[in-house]
C-alpha cells in the first residue's frame, strides 16, 4: 500500500516538472521600468537576445553589452561611458518572473520591477 502511494506520488511530481518546462517562461525580449510621467527620461530598461546580447533603453552612461541567466542570477555585463569608464557585470538575483514580469533583487534592499514591453 505504501509502495504503491510512494509510486503515484513520484509519478505526479515527475509530471508536473515536465508541464512546467514546457511552459517555461523565457527572460529574452524588452524589459522597461515605466518611467514617472513627468520624467525626462521615459521608460528605461533593457532588450535581451537570444544570442545572449543586450541593449540598453535610456540608461544614461550604462551600455548593456551580453546578457546570463545562471541558476536564479541575470548577469549583465557592459560599459560604463561616464566619467570612469570602465565594463562591469552586474549581477541581480531573480526573484519573479512570469509572462508580464520581472522582480530583480540585489544583496541588500533593493528591488525593480520591468514589464516585458510588447512587440507591435
Amino acid at each position: 500500500m505504501k509502495k504503491g502511494l510512494l509510486i503515484t506520488a513520484l509519478s505526479l511530481m515527475i509530471g508536473l516538472g515536465f508541464t512546467a518546462c514546457n511552459g517555461k517562461v523565457t527572460l529574452t525580449g524588452t524589459w522597461i521600468d515605466p518611467g514617472d510621467e513627468n520624467s525626462v527620461y521615459g521608460d528605461t530598461g533593457f532588450s535581451l537576445e537570444k544570442d545572449g546580447t543586450a541593449t540598453s533603453i535610456n540608461t544614461g552612461y550604462v551600455e548593456y553589452t551580453s546578457w546570463e541567466h545562471i541558476g536564479d542570477q541575470l548577469i549583465l555585463h557592459g560599459n560604463y561611458n561616464g566619467t570612469n569608464p570602465h565594463t562591469f557585470a552586474d549581477t541581480m538575483w531573480i526573484d519573479e518572473l512570469t509572462e508580464d514580469h520581472l522582480v530583480l533583487k540585489d544583496m541588500g534592499n533593493y528591488s525593480v520591477t520591468y514589464q516585458r514591453k510588447t512587440e507591435n
